[in-house]
């Protein structure tokens, strides 16, 4: 894990690159800035379209300039993950409710994989073990430990809400393939698979048949079921709180 410098500094990893001071004069790049282009890079064209050399490209440098900075291509998709961890808010009011501060984490998790579409994939893919990342791994941890969780509990409540909320911003980004859905909106594949189902012979699927007629607009948008989902899952962490632990 991370120790701490004489400053009250987070210690460097000693599985994590450290930052390399660039050169003005050869290398105009700084680690950062070549973590940006990544993300921008990724974000527009996604995982397949990217390489160290179209990277090297948008910045206009040769792959020496990079590889002044990461190792390779797979270091930097570690580099890229873990920074976007930045965006998640771990600011939030240590006086409320575990509950509602649990809740936020899943929420800002899922927004930010959300707005990352394409790294969707990737996140899912790979083990953070980076600095940011750990950090707000520790936050979690924090809030439900002081909402009374330990020992197994508090593991698998926090594997739950991280997994949920991944597995959600996963499949609400995924890039539907299949005949017929080539050019279609997720609302126009929604309307198609509606209709198929609203054909179905009810008397062989009448629960299928109702679920059209009887699910409202509201239900099927994608943040009404992770809530709705999330809210469960926190009932039953309630619950299991309230039960005595074994021996």
């Amino acid at each position: 894990m991370s120790t701490q410098g004489s400053e009250g500094k987070p210690g460097r990893l000693a599985w994590w690159p450290e930052v390399r001071d660039r050169n003005s004069d050869r290398e105009p790049l700084s680690r950062a800035q070549i973590v940006a282009a990544a993300i921008k890079l990724l974000d527009a064209e996604g995982p397949d379209g990217f390489s160290m050399r179209r990277l090297g490209q948008e910045l206009g440098v040769g792959a020496t300039s990079l590889y002044w900075h990461v190792k390779d291509k797979d270091q930097l998709i570690d580099l890229v993950l873990d920074e976007m961890v930045l965006e998640i808010r771990l600011d939030d009011d240590p006086g409320l409710p575990w509950r509602e501060r649990a809740a936020c984490v899943a929420r800002e998790f899922r927004g930010v994989v959300k707005r990352h579409r394409r790294l969707a994939p990737l996140v899912g893919a790979r083990i953070g073990v980076g600095p940011n990342t750990l950090r707000g791994m520790e936050h979690l941890l924090t809030v439900l430990r002081a909402g009374g969780f330990d020992g197994d509990r508090l593991t698998l409540a926090f594997a739950s809400i991280l997994t949920y909320a991944l597995g959600s911003a996963v499949m609400d980004t995924r890039e539907l393939a299949g005949s017929g859905s080539a050019g279609k909106s997720v609302e126009e594949l929604q309307a198609v698979y509606a209709g198929m189902l609203a054909s179905l012979p009810p008397d062989e699927f009448p629960n299928l048949v109702r679920l059209v007629t009887e699910t409202g607009p509201d239900a099927m948008a994608d943040d009404a079921q992770f809530e709705y989902g999330l809210q469960r899952m926190l009932d039953g962490m309630v619950a299991d709180l309230a039960r005595p632990t074994a021996g």
